[in-house]
């Protein structure tokens, strides 16, 4: 529910705040008053495009700030959760505050509950806030989709609909994949006989993990061989073999030094490192000894591994892939290979999923559609009591259903029927089209009356009417009032209205006055008390002279509308 509405440098409004209570609430005032202002004021909050027209004349800047309550159940409540964009509750309800910002440089700025959002953001909480009845939003009453939706919502269908519209898009979807694999077949055949031939190649070859960079270091030592011995058995003489070597001459060393541990307690672990060195050369020794002996000429083991390394070469060279990168080019081939297998069970795969996708569809279809066939009925006969006692006395009205195109073709997201709205508001005229004959008023009506009827489902808390009352007086005039109060007793109402039958019903009444000065316009509304409702009341039955008589009208509007 609205609470609050606070309006800053917006059209001819400088400063206004504006309190809402539950139930209907009628706003009246002088034509040019400025009614609109209100509604495009609340669509600011609800995301509408930002006209910077709307800024008052010399102002850089203006603002909308729109304070709610909503139960802690509500569809908007839940959503500002999943945003992580809600306060603390206050009791049983939710608060919330939107806040616009426009400015001259074409800038706009939004928040929910004092954080930046997209505009975008505040028509994802604004549908679940306020719904609002004009001359615009009931020209969409004309599009099918709308009327369709209107009937489902009226049969109870969300659950079933939306299970059609996730089986829809897969099937589409399974169908282009389809079609991509069946357009892919050949080529996919033609690049696994090759990947098939490439692999066995491969397999002949029989490449080994890192067999690359291992042959390439034993063909470097068993080139260099002679190298190799030379120097393997210099310095085993150095180390153990000739005159002076460094066994000796560390043995010599800790020989000397025993002599004097007596003498000089630190030499201890001096000598046992010397005797620890004298060891591990003895041991270096007896390994390099032990290479030495093992380092023989081997001439067939170098062919071999030139011969080898040749192979590994020329297989490289033929995949145009560096020797050294060739282990991961045999493992994408084979993934590649194993993907490509693996494609033509996936075909199997999406051609089974999409026959069963199709007969699920058009079962759930088909028992959507008698469903809508039937509520059709119950609709059209409940829309036409609605709009005979709203000012059409003699309208019809019918909801028809079609199931046009092949059943292909009929897989939509809703299912596979069609629907329109038609309507004759005159004796003798035959029904057309919502959308060829309705006018605004009798558009509008219609809205009235299926609004009405679906109340009790709606999950938004708050509509608003505006010029719901075209083209009626008198007795339907007060009809419409009737069912507007009646919608008031369960949803928040605030509705625009020029006739006095339509805003006697209120619980509420608020004016929209303007003040025109030598040098500027300045708009803003007020609440009615009871007397101050007689007197506007009185206004709008007898213009500009108010009597007693018109008093007494109004007085007997106000009791016979409670």
């Amino acid at each position: 529910m609205l609470t609050t509405l606070s309006i800053r440098q917006i059209a001819l409004i400088d400063q206004l705040e504006l309190d809402f209570a539950a139930g209907m609430t009628a706003l009246t005032g002088e034509t040019g008053a400025g009614k609109s202002i209100l509604i495009d004021a609340i669509g600011l909050l609800l995301g509408d495009r930002a006209n910077m027209n709307l800024l008052r004349a010399g102002c850089d800047q203006g603002e909308v700030t729109g304070e709610f309550l909503l139960p802690l159940d509500s569809p908007a409540a839940r959503w500002l959760e999943e945003q992580e964009l809600g306060e603390e509750p206050e009791g049983e309800q939710l608060p919330l505050i939107v806040r616009r910002l426009l400015s001259r440089d074409g800038r706009s700025k939004a928040w929910i509950n004092g954080r930046p959002v997209p505009g975008q953001t505040l028509k994802g909480i604004g549908r679940h806030l306020i719904d609002i009845h004009g001359q615009h939003q009931n020209q969409r009453l004309m599009q099918a989709k709308t009327q369709l939706a209107l009937l489902d919502h009226f049969c109870d269908l969300k659950g079933s609909v939306d299970e059609i519209g996730r089986l829809s898009r897969q099937i589409h979807g399974d169908e282009e994949r389809l079609a991509s694999h069946q357009a892919e077949q050949a080529s996919r055949a033609d690049r696994l006989a090759f990947l098939e031939f490439q692999l066995e190649e491969i397999e002949r070859v029989d490449p080994q993990p890192d067999e690359f960079n291992q042959l390439h270091a034993e063909l470097k030592r068993l080139s260099r061989l002679d190298e190799w011995r030379q120097v393997l058995a210099e310095q085993m003489a150095a180390l153990f073999d000739d005159d002076g070597n460094a066994h000796d001459r560390i043995g010599a060393a800790e020989q000397s030094l025993s002599r004097i541990a007596d003498l000089d307690e630190s030499l201890g672990p001096v000598i046992e490192t010397l005797q620890s060195a004298e060891i591990q050369i003895a041991e270096a020794v007896d390994t390099l000894r032990d290479r030495l002996e093992s380092a023989e000429a081997d001439p067939e083991r170098l062919a071999t591994v030139e011969a080898r390394l040749d192979t590994l070469h020329e297989l490289a060279r033929k995949h145009r892939v560096a020797p050294e990168a060739f282990e991961q080019h045999i493992r994408d081939l084979r993934e590649e290979y194993e993907q490509l297998e693996q494609a033509g069970s996936t075909l199997g795969e999406v051609e089974a999923r999409l026959a069963e996708n199709r007969t699920a569809y058009d079962r759930l279809a088909a028992e959507v559609s008698k469903k809508r066939q039937r509520g059709a009925k119950k609709l059209a006969d409940r829309l036409k009591a609605s709009i005979r006692e709203l000012g059409m006395p003699n309208g019809e009205f019918e909801v028809r259903l079609t199931n046009p195109g092949t059943l292909a073709e009929r897989r939509g997201e809703r299912g596979i029927d069609e629907v329109v709205f038609l309507i004759s508001a005159n004796r003798g005229q035959p029904v057309a089209p919502l959308d060829q004959i309705a006018s605004g008023g009798e558009l509008a009506r219609v809205s009235l009356a299926l609004k009405t009827l679906t109340a009790g489902d709606d999950p938004v808390g708050t509509f608003i009417f505006d010029e719901v009352d075209t083209g009626i007086g008198g007795a339907t005039a007060a009809i419409v009032g009737a069912h507007l109060r009646a919608l008031g007793d369960s949803r928040q109402v605030l509705c625009v209205t020029h006739l006095p039958q339509v805003a006697a019903h209120g619980h509420h009444q608020a004016r929209i006055e303007k003040d025109e000065q030598a040098d500027s316009t300045r708009t803003w509304v007020r609440g009615l008390d009871a007397d101050e409702r007689v007197e506007e009341l009185a206004r709008m039955l007898g213009g500009r002279e108010v009597t007693d008589q018109t008093r007494a009208h109004a007085r007997e509007l106000l009791a016979s509308s409670a």
